[in-house]
């Protein structure tokens, strides 16, 4: 098999982290070349600068820049016939999103946003369960997305370059109601929120109200480490700890709340959720349902987001 080509824009920690260890021992991609990289440990791969990096036959490229960069290299990609991969939030605004789906249906290209959680079989158990008529309504939920400070030259402090911590925390929450509930649309008077900001919205909360059930979501920077989702059904409850990201080589678990017992279910702890999330794309990328699919998702993302950050 002939190995698929990607360029890099952008590698930072989490790039280091989670994605080049997958992306270095997947038989199916190559890394073909980094744009405009100054660390010294990725130098085994080729590095470009901006004109040349868009001259190189790439079949994807993996955005992982600032934020406020995502929109210009997507639009860039696209017209240059790349496949595109983007870390979320894939962009701010929706200023440039006809422009983007329209390329993308062009170029018959798909573009992507990676959250990988999605990609966990805990999710797919999550959304069975949940659906399970014996637990009775679903009345609320309550999910935690906080942790401390982090290094004050980290890019998500700086207002330029399209930071703040409800883009890297919060969005995860919003994602659920796209992913997990379909709910394409939220009603702004519907909606009860805070945020605390300087330069930027630095943490926070959204209640969003309405006559199936409530979610409570708590986000941000500046607090104890809490990664977690609770369900609260008429008959019993679901929670997982380390729901939107997961330690590695570390066991994750479902625990169900019902009749007075805890049920605990667990997940090996060698499944990758960012590998499954690439075997995902390689299977599908070509695919115009596939491509669609991911078009319709971006877009209600986007709206969402939108609804949440045009509230004062």
């Amino acid at each position: 098999m002939i190995k698929k080509t990607i360029g890099i824009i952008g590698p930072g920690y989490h790039f280091e982290k989670n994605i080049i260890p997958v992306l270095a021992n997947n038989s199916s991609f190559k890394i073909g070349g980094i744009l405009r990289n100054k660390k010294k440990k990725f130098k085994i791969y080729k590095t470009f600068n901006e004109d040349k990096f868009f001259k190189e036959k790439f079949d994807f490229v993996y955005i992982s820049c600032p934020n406020k960069l995502h929109e210009r290299y997507i639009i860039k990609s696209l017209k240059y016939g790349f496949h595109v991969i983007c870390e979320k939030p894939f962009v701010t605004s929706d200023n440039k999103l006809k422009e983007i789906l329209t390329l993308s249906k062009k170029k018959k290209k798909l573009i992507f946003e990676s959250f990988m959680y999605l990609y966990h079989p805990l999710f797919y158990k999550l959304k069975k369960l949940i659906n399970e008529k014996k637990r009775g309504k679903l009345r609320y939920i309550v999910s935690n997305f906080r942790f401390p400070s982090l290094n004050k030259n980290n890019q998500r402090y700086k207002k330029k370059l399209g930071g703040g911590f409800f883009y890297d925390a919060a969005v995860y929450q919003i994602s659920v109601e796209n992913y997990l509930f379909n709910n394409t649309s939220i009603n702004k008077k519907k909606i009860e929120q805070l945020k605390i900001r300087k330069k930027v919205d630095l943490k926070g909360y959204f209640v969003i109200k309405n006559k199936n059930f409530n979610r409570f979501y708590f986000w941000g920077e500046g607090q104890n480490y809490t990664n977690n989702i609770e369900f609260f059904f008429n008959n019993s409850s679901i929670y997982i700890d380390r729901f939107f990201s997961k330690l590695k080589n570390q066991p994750t678990y479902i625990k169900i709340f019902e009749n007075n017992k805890i049920k605990s279910i667990e997940f090996n702890s060698n499944e990758n959720h960012f590998e499954n999330m690439f075997n995902e794309i390689l299977r599908n990328f070509k695919k115009l349902s596939f491509q669609n699919h991911h078009r319709k998702r971006i877009s209600n993302q986007i709206k969402l987001i939108n609804t949440f950050s045009s509230i004062k």
